[in-house]
């Protein structure tokens, strides 16, 4: 297999490698930051983003703002970014990238799956949905009555259908809506696992860290949502992906009804160990699993011949929006004292 090999490695994707070095350069900065969290109102917002990367992003949006436009403005600019590398990459890299829109493609299913189950139109959803997670069929989810029918659409014609067929059709009827999104996220991240340990090399060793965390992160999160709820161990423990630094305790993890018996079963892993140690009223451990996520994004900048910076930059940019969203939302709801509650990236 000659991925990871430099000279091929150069020819096929060192030029798109570098283009996204150039995006990561473009990433507000601390002093970006420190600018936008003293701004009175979201026009100054839009001021001071001016003199960044995203420059003139914002100006045919009259006045005054408001923060989903920013948002929204931002999206644009990661999706434009995104397909420009999408469309100039060759196998396997493109294969790669698909991969990073699959996830999106699933939050947007499930969104539409939440407005059928609630008995609203799906077609009013359409627009909140990702732009990375936009498919050419997407559109005739918003005909179906019931899950069944989504179902059946989506085996047939989405590219995700391979992460449904991995999950028995009776569950569909079966589970919460959450349930669903823990199955295909499970089968999501088991799938793009295995994809990059067969591609091997930096791709493997960077990638490998990044979902096996990604991994772990969400055996943390389901278990800790469903504390009290009427979710059973079996169920819980059918959620888990299937690898991860926490693999070995699955078992146990399912048995958990508490953060005391949650951190005893975490004392011999130091990292989520301390995490949950430091959860407070004011520290939530999404936050810090978010923390966390960031710096190992930040970490695949450090190797070359690799998709990981590829993966690393889509999430980082992520985070970014995620930031001006809460500052623009602070700001407009005049909650400068939580200003600063946002994620670093590059402090």
């Amino acid at each position: 297999m000659t991925h990871g090999n430099p000279l091929f490695y150069n020819i096929n994707d060192g030029g798109l490698e570098a283009q996204v070095h150039g995006y990561r350069a473009g990433l507000l900065t601390q002093h970006d930051y420190n600018n936008l969290t003293e701004c009175d109102n979201l026009d100054d917002m839009k001021m001071h983003l001016s003199s960044t990367d995203y420059s003139n992003f914002l100006q045919n949006e009259p006045s005054p703002l408001n923060s989903g436009v920013i948002t929204e403005k931002a999206t644009e600019k990661l999706v434009r970014e995104f397909n420009e590398l999408r469309f100039h990459a060759v196998e396997p890299l493109s294969t790669f990238l698909d991969f990073i829109t699959y996830e999106y493609m699933i939050g947007n299913v499930l969104k539409l799956i939440t407005a059928v189950r609630n008995g609203r139109g799906a077609l009013e959803l359409m627009y909140k949905c990702h732009p990375l997670g936009m498919f050419e069929t997407i559109g005739a989810l918003t005909a179906a009555q019931s899950i069944d029918d989504m179902y059946e659409i989506v085996l047939a014609d989405s590219p995700i259908g391979k992460f449904f067929t991995r999950t028995d059709k009776r569950d569909f009827d079966d589970h919460s809506t959450e349930e669903i999104r823990g199955m295909l996220y499970k089968n999501y991240l088991e799938t793009f696992y295995d994809f990059v340990q067969n591609l091997g090399g930096v791709t493997a060793e960077i990638m490998g860290e990044i979902l096996e965390f990604e991994a772990d992160r969400a055996v943390l999160t389901i278990t800790r949502q469903s504390f009290g709820g009427k979710t059973t161990k079996d169920r819980r423990k059918m959620l888990y992906p299937n690898f991860g630094e926490l693999a070995d305790i699955h078992d146990q993890l399912s048995d958990a009804e508490d953060d005391t018996y949650l951190a005893n079963e975490l004392k011999p892993y130091p990292l989520y160990s301390e995490m949950l140690r430091q959860v407070s009223k004011q520290v939530s451990l999404e936050s810090l699993l978010k923390k966390r996520a960031v710096e190992l994004n930040k970490n695949a900048f450090h190797q070359s011949f690799g998709y990981g910076l590829f993966y690393a930059f889509v999430k980082l940019r992520e985070q970014e929006i995620s930031n001006l969203m809460w500052i623009a939302e602070c700001i407009k709801q005049d909650q400068k004292h939580r200003v600063q509650e946002y994620i670093n990236i590059y402090e």
